[in-house]
């Protein structure tokens, strides 16, 4: 059961606000509640009472997150509600957030975000905050609660009245609620009288005198206070929240928080043990907060909370403070700087210390993260350094310089590495090899690069710290010709990264080594990242898809005309992203062109230059004789020596030679040269009998290598090809299995007499399932009782009668698209052109998954849908009666998959609105298995959904008519809404006993 969320006590003694408590028990009524205040008036408390009070009658889970000023940061702020939700997944910001919550129904959530104030208008948090305003569940509910909001897209709610509003004149005690606590404080409620209600004032005028006005009454307590509990205060107050040993690690002494909190009015503990001061006393106490805010910063750099360092700086003025967190700020994260951050720091500081080589410094890196070709980059870094003389600077510079492949500045860089100051930290080794990787790769060396970017340390440092160390490694391992390597790198790093391009490392990896495994994830993917990642993902996109038959889709100059890049590793990029699309159009001369041009102007002496050009090795080899020349009597990497095999064998076989064509693995074929080159090679293969490439090609990638057969080279092996290959048929079939099995061609159901032939059915049956099998599997499962030979001669007539089903079309003589029979393999071959049922609701559920992890709910809604609507009936059922056990596990994988998509599906429509719908798949779900936990809980909140008390009560009688069957109790969340679902008059022990058993 879902544990209860952690909410703050209260900030003083607790007064019972029941009339606004049972106000904001409206927002379990409507999206959104805001509640609106300045400091004092007790926003925070009578939310955390209203949540408590939810504990006894719950409705739903309530989840509480605290901003604070990190959480300007849209990753913050969404890493921090998914931690709320303990829900981490896949997707980020605001669509993972929604996808939490969506997991979670049918309960309702509510999400309570207080101190909303600390994330600013314009801020990427705010932006969250508004998309997640726009894209709210049916089943989740926002409170907003801050002394103001960040401009968010409230209006269209506001009219639908789906906004509970509470403010000032709610929040304000009234002349009872004085009274009541005057009472409980044994104070005469007279000395309030002054201060109108104020929560905040009306405390401390109990505490310090008659109808004291803020600053006599904060005066007043200050004064009584002891040295210690006053620092101990002021220390407090800086931290926001603490433990005693944060406290004492600011005042320099032992303290005891729970004294200051039975001596100072508007202190209090949280629920995790933690105290927190009052906004108020932080108002009140800056300027004595100077004497400790030094202390105190180094405790909140220590959390990771630079943003709030940097606000306790700024409070106080205190620009040399401010500085030191600058130089934090960008060594901690380099090439991932909080922009608004560090432009929200810029902002404060004034004139007379903008020219701080710190505030230089983080001035460059704004400018970076902004244009990395921004020429004050360097002058900024260059004037940052004589000042600091600090791993920041440098690395800030490396980062830049790299950027741009400039090698004088990186090895200028270089040179400085040795000024550091001070014993080697974690960040300055990681800083140093990487400057001598940087500058080795540059040079040509990325042998040596490799050797010096293994040595940095990528524990204790700064995460972005660690992938910017991660990738580099990454990338000279492909530089080295070990891309296998780099694939596993990849995997084990970067696949849970937030960018997509990073989590496509490993697959990129992968095909350069020859790999086609992850072709799916390749083909197709969307270019992101920045700038830069968009050019280098398009050059390598480019080259995909040109073997992959895809070069159509790219235009001539993915990456710009060549000539236009002025440094050869960008020159390089390009020209092998024309080359690639111009072969994979048919135009080899243009390909050859562009690298004769581009080798006039990039000499292959170059170091740097050659190694880039490796990374396009085939292309390369094959399109420049003098490029073939150096390769031909280098030394190469894995990676690259597999690349080179591939060119050189199509090389050889163009003169004559197709002995190393006859042993290259097909694999690197695709992976290695544009497809119009792969289906020469296989049609130069097949002219000599070996037709093995050439239908693996057009089993992978389907009828674009007929196309390009029709026009390859030699004509005699591409006729062979042609003839042996079969083409793709006249008409897509169809085949269903989730029910009887039925055939239709086009989209027209068909009956031919073949379908009537049970062997048929059940030999298609299980080729759908395991759609490879031996001759001698096929017999011992359809004619376990029969001799061998009698089995085999049944099998025959059957896969007859199986190809005219396939194939009507099929000439006499002609191989079958569909079924191949390889040697002793059946194969029935997936292609576009067959369908079947089965393996569509296997790939629905696959890109089920992936939209979910996307954050994408209403695509997962349409897959689900389609999915439901596959079943038709039992799976499988020609399958029942064989004596083979794959087939009945198969049959069982499949209801099992058919329950949970009805309930998915469900749940998705419970959170978007659509009770009805909702309430009818759980109908569905329980007729399958009426003891269903989930598809009770999803019939019990539809039905309260949907407002129907004769659907509240068939429901609840439903389920407990199934609880009290099975002998066992409902389980937490079935419980809960199990109590919902009683009327409101219903019996008091019915509704304990519910109670009772959900606790």
């Amino acid at each position: 059961m879902w544990e209860p969320t952690i909410v703050p006590r209260s900030l003083d003694v607790e007064l019972p606000r029941l009339r606004l408590v049972d106000r904001l028990a409206g927002r379990w009524e409507r999206p959104v509640t805001v509640v609106v205040a300045g400091a004092g008036f007790g926003k925070t408390t009578v939310v955390a009472q209203a949540v408590r009070a939810h504990l006894l009658e719950p409705r739903g889970v309530d989840v509480w997150v605290g901003c604070a000023p990190v959480h300007e940061s849209a990753e913050a702020l969404a890493g921090a509600l998914l931690q709320a939700l303990q829900g981490v997944g896949a997707a980020r910001g605001a669509r993972g957030v929604v996808d939490a919550v969506v997991r979670m129904a049918p309960l309702d959530v509510c999400l309570v975000l207080d101190d909303v104030h600390e994330i600013p208008s314009g801020s990427p948090g705010a932006g969250l905050l508004a998309e997640l305003v726009r894209n709210l569940p049916a089943t989740a509910h926002l409170v907003l609660c801050g002394r103001e909001l960040p401009e968010l897209p409230l209006a269209r709610r506001e009219a639908a009245g789906e906004v509970l509003r509470v403010g000032v004149e709610e929040l304000s005690f009234t002349g009872t609620e004085v009274r009541a606590l005057g009472r409980a404080l044994g104070r005469d409620p007279a000395l309030a009288g002054a201060v109108r209600g104020w929560p905040a004032l009306v405390r401390l005028a109990f505490a310090a005198g008659p109808a004291a006005p803020w600053r006599y009454a904060r005066e007043e307590i200050i004064a009584r206070l002891p040295e210690d509990h006053r620092a101990a205060l002021v220390a407090l107050a800086a931290l926001h929240t603490a433990t005693d040993d944060e406290v004492a690690a600011v005042t320099g002494e032992p303290v005891a928080l729970a004294d200051l909190a039975r001596r100072v009015p508007l202190v209090c503990v949280l629920e995790d043990g933690r105290y927190r001061a009052h906004e108020l006393w932080a108002q009140a106490l800056s300027a004595e907060t100077r004497r400790l805010h030094r202390r105190a910063a180094e405790v909140l750099t220590a959390r990771g909370d630079l943003a709030r360092a940097g606000a306790l700086a700024q409070r106080s003025g205190d620009w040399e403070l401010l500085a030191e967190l600058a130089v934090v700020l960008v060594n901690t994260t380099l090439s991932a700087l909080p922009d608004v951050t560090a432009r929200r720091w810029l902002d404060w500081v004034p004139d007379s210390a903008r020219d701080a080589p710190a505030f230089l410094l983080l001035q460059a890196a704004v400018l970076h993260a902004r244009d990395f070709a921004d020429p004050r980059i360097d002058p900024l870094l260059d004037r940052a350094w004589q000042g600091l003389k600090h791993t920041a600077v440098l690395g800030q510079a490396v980062i830049t310089a790299h950027s741009r492949a400039d090698l004088p500045r990186l090895a200028e860089l270089a040179r400085r590495a040795g000024e550091l100051r001070g014993a080697p930290t974690a960040i300055a080794l990681v800083l140093r090899h990487s400057v001598a990787a940087t500058v080795a790769e540059v040079g040509g060396d990325p042998e040596a690069a490799l050797a010096e970017i293994e040595r940095a340390p990528v524990v204790d440092v700064p995460r972005p710290v660690a992938l910017a160390t991660v990738r580099f490694h990454y990338h000279c391992l492909n530089m080295c010709g070990r891309a296998g390597e780099a694939a596993d790198l990849a995997d084990s790093a970067l696949a849970d990264a937030d960018e997509q391009h990073l989590r496509l490392n490993g697959p990129v990896a992968r095909w350069f080594d020859g790999d086609p495994a992850d072709l799916a994830l390749l083909r197709g993917a969307p270019l992101d990242g920045t700038a830069r990642d968009c050019f280098v993902s398009a050059a390598f996109q480019a080259v995909i898809a040109a073997c992959c038959g895809d070069a159509g889709d790219w235009c001539p100059l993915p990456c710009g005309d060549p000539a236009g890049h002025d440094n050869p590793r960008d020159a390089v990029l390009a020209c092998a992203a024309r080359a690639a699309v111009a072969v994979g159009g048919g135009d080899e001369a243009v390909a050859r062109r562009t690298f004769a041009e581009h080798l006039a102007r990039w000499p292959v002496a170059d170091r740097f230059h050659e190694r880039h050009l490796r990374r396009f090795l085939a292309l390369g080899y094959v399109l420049s004789d003098g490029l073939r020349a150096v390769w031909d009597r280098t030394e190469l990497g894995p990676s690259h020596a597999k690349a080179r095999a591939a060119a050189r064998a199509l090389v050889l076989a163009r003169s004559g030679d197709v002995g190393p064509a006859t042993r290259l693995p097909f694999e690197h074929a695709l992976c290695f040269l544009p497809l119009p080159w792969s289906v020469e090679l296989a049609a130069r293969l097949a002219a000599v009998g070996d037709l093995g490439l050439g239908g693996w090609l057009a089993d992978v990638l389907g009828p674009v290598v007929h196309r390009w057969l029709r026009s390859a080279t030699p004509r005699a092996g591409a006729a062979r090809l042609l003839a042996a290959v079969p083409p793709p048929p006249a008409t897509r079939t169809r085949v269903d299995v989730l029910g009887a099995m039925r055939v239709t061609r086009d989209g027209a159901p068909v009956d031919p007499p073949e379908l009537r032939r049970v062997r048929v059915r059940q030999l298609l049956g299980a080729l759908v399932v395991r759609p490879a099998v031996t001759r001698e599997q096929a017999c011992g499962l359809l004619w376990p009782d029969l001799d061998p030979a009698d089995a085999a001669r049944n099998l025959r007539v059957t896969l007859t009668h199986l190809r005219r089903l396939l194939d009507p079309d099929r000439a006499r003589g002609d191989a079958s698209f569909h079924l191949r029979t390889t040697g002793d393999t059946i194969r029935l071959v997936r292609s576009r052109w067959l369908d079947v049922d089965l393996w569509r609701l296997d790939a629905l559920s696959a890109d089920v998954r992936a939209a979910r992890a996307e954050g994408d709910l209403d695509r997962a809604k349409e897959l689900l849908a389609e999915a439901v609507e596959l079943w038709r009936g039992e799976p499988l059922p020609d399958l029942a009666d064989l004596p083979d056990a794959e087939p009945g596990l198969e049959a069982d994988r499949l209801r099992a998959l058919h329950g949970r998509n009805l309930l998915d599906l469900g749940e998705l429509c419970l959170v978007s609105g659509e009770p009805s719908r909702a309430g009818y798949l759980a109908d569905r779900a329980l007729a399958r298995d009426p003891f269903a936990p989930r598809a009770h809980r999803l019939l019990l909140a539809a039905a309260l959904k949907g407002r129907d008390p004769a659907r509240v009560t068939a429901a609840r009688a439903t389920v407990e008519a199934a609880l009290a069957q099975l002998g066992a109790p409902a389980d937490g969340a079935t419980a809960l809404l199990l109590r919902q679902a009683l009327p409101p008059t219903g019996d008091r022990e019915q509704r304990g006993a519910v109670v009772s058993s959900w606790r």
